[in-house]
Parts: C-alpha cells; structure tokens; sequence
C-alpha cells in the first residue's frame, strides 16, 4: 500500500502535494497576464492555500486586513449556493471598484480569488482560468 504524502498549511487545511504543486503552478501561469495583481485559492475557513501577488504593488498592507478579505468572499460564496437549487449554480462573481477588478470563482470546496487592475476584463481572465483546467484538480 504506497502511503499518501499530505501538505498541511495553517493548521487547518490538509492538501495531498501534488494537488497543492497544481494550483500553485496554475495560480503563476495567470501572472503572464500583466492585468493580474494576485491569485489565489482559500480554503473555506479563509486560509490562502496557494497563490499569492505578482511584483505589483499589494493594495490590502497588513496580514490582518487580507485574511479579512479572504473570509469575507469565502463566505460570500458558500452564501449564495443556498439558492443553487433554484437559480442554478454560481460561475464566479465579480466585484468592479474604482482601483481593482476582483473575481471570486467556487473551486470545490475552496474559492479562487483574482485581483486584477480596474481596466482589465471578466471575460479574458475567465478564458485563461479556464485554459488551465484549475477545474480538473482533485481539490
């Protein structure tokens, strides 16, 4: 029997390491989308599991305020599938403000969640998630 090698990350998630080297090669392939200032997948208690900011400037400064991001559109997320069964499932929401583009996109049990400059587009960042198959990953 070959034992299953796992990656633990805060204490609170447990990804087997593959799974993990995935999303994290897919998450830096977005990057050669100069448009893209971060990506990453949260796990649902808020923890960024794999991702993180390109060379741009971080807009949210301290630890505190991002993991307040993360929790708040995770749980955005896990809210609006309570009306899955009516109006069908949720493909990603997008946030437009004045200085960014945000898209949080359902990935399992976890949430990809891209910020991009405020002049970038839904639909060619939605191409290039969906060109590396993040959606194939046993999350």
């Amino acid at each position: 029997m070959q034992k299953q090698l796992t990656f633990k990350i805060n204490l609170k998630s447990t990804l087997d390491v593959n799974v993990y080297l995935q999303l994290e090669n897919k998450c830096q392939k977005l990057f050669s989308n100069d448009e893209i200032r971060f990506v990453g997948v949260i796990n649902n208690m808020g923890n960024l599991i794999a991702g993180g900011f390109s060379k741009c400037v971080d807009l949210i400064e301290t630890d505190e305020e991002r993991r307040k991001l993360y929790m708040q559109m995770t749980l955005e997320i896990s809210m609006r599938k309570d009306f899955d069964d009516t109006l069908g499932t949720i493909n990603y929401i997008t946030t437009n403000r004045s200085n960014v583009l945000m898209i949080t996109i359902p990935l399992h049990d976890h949430v990809i969640l891209i910020s991009a400059k405020h002049t970038s587009t839904v639909e060619q960042i939605g191409s290039d998630v969906c060109a590396l198959k993040f959606f194939e990953s046993e999350t």
